[in-house]
């Protein structure tokens, strides 16, 4: 399971164009570490997990699937050149609609 999880966050940060420097810098982590938990050699908290799923804008049990393919927008419809310090602002944008697409999936339950 955990084999999954690494490999969905790796490509999906390949994916959306950010490199394991910017990554490590957001998360708060040394480079070195992103590379180990890519390489299965340390494991991320689950903090830095969630404040990953929100950067990249998906429900974290997205990552436990085996066959994840979820359209994923890249953050550099924003500018031509992706800024670290664009990268909390763009999370708190993806947590906001993640959090109203939860809210319509419990609406609709209920009604």
């Amino acid at each position: 399971m955990e084999k999954i999880v690494i490999q969905n966050l790796k490509n999906i940060r390949k994916k959306i164009g950010i490199s394991k420097e910017e990554m490590a810098n957001y998360l708060n982590l040394e480079q070195s570490s992103i590379s180990k938990f890519e390489n299965s050699e340390r494991t991320l908290h689950m903090n830095h997990l969630e404040k990953s799923c929100c950067l990249f804008d998906i429900n974290i049990n997205d990552l436990f699937k085996e066959d994840l393919n979820i359209a994923i927008l890249s953050p550099s419809f924003i500018k031509d050149e992706l800024n670290f310090n664009s990268l909390p602002d763009i999370a708190k944008i993806n947590q906001i609609a993640l959090n109203i697409i939860e809210m319509k999936k419990l609406l609709e339950k209920n009604n």
